[in-house]
């Protein structure tokens, strides 16, 4: 694919051993064409959503998953209702029942 953009600007940063073969493997899983085209663009990617801050994002997401977490709880209390609602009273529970009959 032809770069329509000439890039003239070079940045460069050191890795660990570690920290390169994470990169390398996230490249090779994502399909990147290079460990610079892959880092490229998600340094890119970050400095266009929120200036290079994720926390808003993060925090977004937290907050939504917290909202649905409360949400399946409140269906798991509810279904969990229905199903005991829904079951015969266990005998001791019958026993009891009955003396108050």
């Amino acid at each position: 694919m032809p770069v329509l953009k000439r890039r003239s600007r070079i940045v460069s940063f050191r890795l660990s051993q570690e920290e390169y073969d994470a990169l390398r493997d996230t490249c090779v899983a994502q399909g990147a064409r290079s460990i610079s085209d892959f880092a490229r663009s998600a340094a890119c990617r970050l400095a266009r959503n929120g200036n290079g801050s994720p926390d808003e994002t993060l925090q977004a997401a937290v907050v939504t998953l917290q909202g649905r977490v409360e949400e399946l709880d409140r269906e798991l209390k509810r279904l969990a209702h229905l199903l005991e609602a829904s079951q015969p009273a266990a005998p001791e529970k019958k026993s009891k029942l009955a003396k108050f009959a």
